[in-house]
């Protein structure tokens, strides 16, 4: 469980955390009001429940010989060009990449 507290505009935390269940699930909030340097500002504090798996997706492929391609992608968009055409953009990883993320094999 994390552990976050937005400080600003109350519009501003609003929106922010709007944006913000779209990808994680918020499970105790608690608004209020602090004072930093003479100033009054708006005050937010949330527990967050991020879980990864709910955002990847698997993106299956069939060649013209039958065989099916799956692919795990994160955060997956899909857009119809055309009858016959989609594009889809996600993020993927290297398997073979060492741990610091740099590829394991020469240029």
């Amino acid at each position: 469980m994390l552990k976050l507290q937005v400080e600003g505009l109350s519009k501003q935390i609003q929106s922010f955390l709007y944006g913000l269940e779209q990808h994680v699930t918020l499970q105790h909030l608690e608004s209020g009001y602090q004072i930093k340097d003479g100033k009054v500002t708006s005050c937010t504090k949330c527990e967050i429940q991020y879980r990864l798996q709910d955002r990847v997706q698997t993106l299956e492929m069939v060649t013209l010989d039958g065989d099916t391609i799956k692919i795990p992608l994160l955060d997956v968009m899909c857009v119809q060009m055309d009858e016959h055409t989609q594009i889809v953009s996600g993020k993927s990883y290297d398997i073979f990449a060492n741990k610091k993320g740099h590829r394991t094999w020469p240029e």
